[in-house]
């Protein structure tokens, strides 16, 4: 039977952490304070993580179709389950924000339009009071209607050959450090370098790692490699330690990255969400009590309502800050923390609960005429099969 990637929901919860964490600690003046400044500004890192993750479990499906020989998942049915997942939340935090922040009481319709559509990147007004984080929700959704694509790319006579897939992804993945690299000079729009391309190489190497883990050969072998989950996860450490240094760059936002910092800091992020994730997702998935503790009830709970955490901390972080009275760059970095903590997780906990995961229901949901029966599904695919397809879409469905 295949695995079901129990650890990965908690992998999300950490993401998402680690992404209010660099939040608070900027706004709180927390980054120009030495080694712990410099780790709290690249806990940005939490952005390669939730891309990798994105990049396999959303790229795992037709890999192990093409693997199997079996059709290959519906594009329409994949983008539909993609939009119930992130924009009904989306638009009420989009929506929130723009009513109820006075910042925001100058946005016109244009940035109405841009912020409610995502491509408020690709424009050249600055992100609204509250909404600057979503930059990396519209990277992500470019790459889910990029991906029918690149998986075509990839597995051009839907068969699967890994080493097609591993050297096409390095080959994408080359450009995209490039694109990382030459974006801000580039282009005259401010926001070019937070365009698809530019994290291209997280969305691949998760993809690379979904191919490696449908191929019976490919699997044994990392099977191995991956029972030192320790070793791993300390190789993750130097290289965070890495780049936490100058050579990715500036931690403000004052002054701009040169290209081979922005170079350097995409090839290190990736890295190391690439050494966090590997000893999850080869190699026992249940063995030793660090993997049993992230396939634990509240790690898994954390991690199904993480993109709630994600959408809401911004403008909680924010407004609280206004209404406690506490002034940006004024330090009171655990208290701002706390208060953003306990009153985002609830909220996100209730929005997941009452709102999300009802949502999510319509996923199957298609027009009568286009229904299969029972009896069709059951002649296209053995018991076994079966089981193997549901398995593996098992996680995809909480990406």
């Amino acid at each position: 039977m295949d695995r079901r990637f129990l650890t990965l929901d908690a992998l999300r919860a950490v993401g998402a952490l680690m992404v209010v964490l660099t939040h608070v600690g900027f706004q709180t003046g927390r980054y120009p304070r030495g080694w712990t400044g410099a780790m709290l500004a690249h806990l940005d890192l939490g952005v390669a993580i939730f891309f990798v993750i994105s990049g396999f479990l959303l790229a795992r499906p037709w890999f192990a179709a093409s693997a199997a020989g079996t059709p290959p998942p519906s594009t329409g049915r994949y983008l539909w389950k993609r939009a119930l997942r992130i924009l009904p939340l989306y638009w009420v935090v989009v929506i929130v924000c723009l009513l109820a922040a006075p910042a925001n009481s100058d946005v016109g319709l244009g940035g109405w339009l841009s912020n409610l559509t995502l491509t408020q990147i690709y424009t050249q007004d600055s992100h609204a009071y509250g909404l600057a984080h979503m930059w990396s929700l519209c990277t992500e959704v470019a790459f889910y209607l990029a991906l029918p694509l690149v998986v075509r790319l990839l597995t051009p006579r839907d068969r699967l050959d890994v080493r097609r897939v591993l050297v096409v992804s390095l080959l994408l993945s080359v450009g995209g450090v490039v694109f990382a690299a030459g974006a801000r000079s580039w282009f005259e729009q401010p926001l070019a370098a937070e365009w698809l391309p530019a994290y291209l190489p997280w969305f691949l190497a998760g993809t690379a790692l979904a191919a490696c883990s449908v191929d019976p050969g490919m699997r044994a072998r990392l099977d191995g490699a991956a029972r030192d989950l320790a070793g791993w996860w300390l190789l993750a450490l130097g290289l965070f330690v890495a780049a936490c240094t100058p050579i990715t760059g500036p931690t403000g936002l004052v002054d701009a990255p040169t290209p081979a910092e922005s170079a350097l800091k995409c090839v290190l992020y990736g890295a190391v969400a690439v050494c966090v994730m590997f000893p999850l997702v080869f190699g026992p998935e249940l063995e030793g009590p660090v993997r049993r503790w992230l396939a634990s009830p509240v790690p898994s709970a954390l991690g199904e309502i993480s993109y709630g955490i994600f959408s809401i901390h911004m403008f909680v972080l924010l407004m609280g800050m206004e209404v406690l009275g506490f002034e940006v760059f004024a330090d009171r970095f655990w208290t701002v923390l706390g208060m953003t903590l306990v009153v985002t997780i609830p909220i996100a906990a209730l929005s997941y609960g009452l709102f999300e995961r009802r949502v999510m229901r319509l996923r199957n949901w298609r027009p009568p005429a286009l229904r299969p029966s029972r009896k069709d599904v059951s002649s296209e695919r053995g018991p076994a099969e079966a089981e193997a397809a549901a398995s593996t879409t098992a996680a995809s469905e909480s990406a």
